[in-house]
């Protein structure tokens, strides 16, 4: 097993193209990373001038569902990323498609400027740690990072990015449930995490067109 995923990597890497693939894309996802954390620092400072969307599928009180959605978040993560050892083009589709997202991210908070509901914050250590500030003042980690889920979308691309439909509908399954997680406990109002797929869709949609080669789409690899 070890030696076959060994070999996969080096014959994947043997090409000059997929190297430098490689290499460009982790290097973009860092950086990515870097400047969004610094941009939803700015975001928390905005003026949020559509306020509380007052949302029909909101309990009463939120519930906190940080620890299932931490597990099905980044349970579903580690398993793509075992499942395709060998297959390293579907794990740079990944990153690039993360990558991807953050930078749709960017442009829908600027435009969609949502107040923050009466949530529990998600306790996330690596979101926490990687992504997120927290507010000296108020101790609490970023609020506003709501239009749209990040989480769904992700999710939503690891599932289209299976081949096997059992897979596919698992993972699918998994995405609904991590959205509908977030919306009880809060985090998001239930239009980012229906928003979402629609938006990764349009994210593979783009990847297929100037990122990918065109005889290698994702929905059909």
């Amino acid at each position: 097993m070890v030696r076959e995923v060994l070999n996969s990597w080096k014959y994947y890497l043997s090409d000059k193209s997929n190297f430098n693939r490689l290499i460009s894309t982790v290097f973009i996802f860092i950086i990515i990373t870097f400047l969004f954390k610094e941009y939803l620092i700015l975001v928390e400072s905005w003026d949020h001038n559509l306020g509380v969307y007052n949302d029909p599928f909101f309990l009463k009180d939120p519930l906190d569902l940080s620890v299932p959605i931490f597990i099905l978040t980044y349970g579903s993560i580690l398993f793509f990323i075992i499942f395709h050892l060998n297959y390293p083009e579907k794990i740079v589709q990944l990153i690039q498609l993360a990558i991807l997202v953050d930078l749709f991210r960017v442009i829908s908070l600027f435009f969609v400027r949502l107040d923050a509901p009466e949530m529990i914050p998600l306790n996330d250590p690596i979101l926490n740690h990687l992504i997120y500030e927290s507010d000296p003042k108020t101790t609490l980690y970023n609020q506003h990072d709501l239009f749209f889920s990040g989480h769904t979308a992700n999710l939503f691309i690891i599932s289209i990015l299976f081949k096997k439909n059992l897979l596919r509908n698992i993972f699918l399954f998994i995405t609904f449930l991590t959205g509908v997680f977030l919306v009880l406990q809060k985090v998001h109002y239930s239009i980012d995490v229906i928003f979402a797929p629609f938006i990764a869709l349009v994210i593979i949609y783009i990847h297929n067109k100037f990122f990918f080669n065109s005889s290698k789409k994702l929905l059909n690899s």
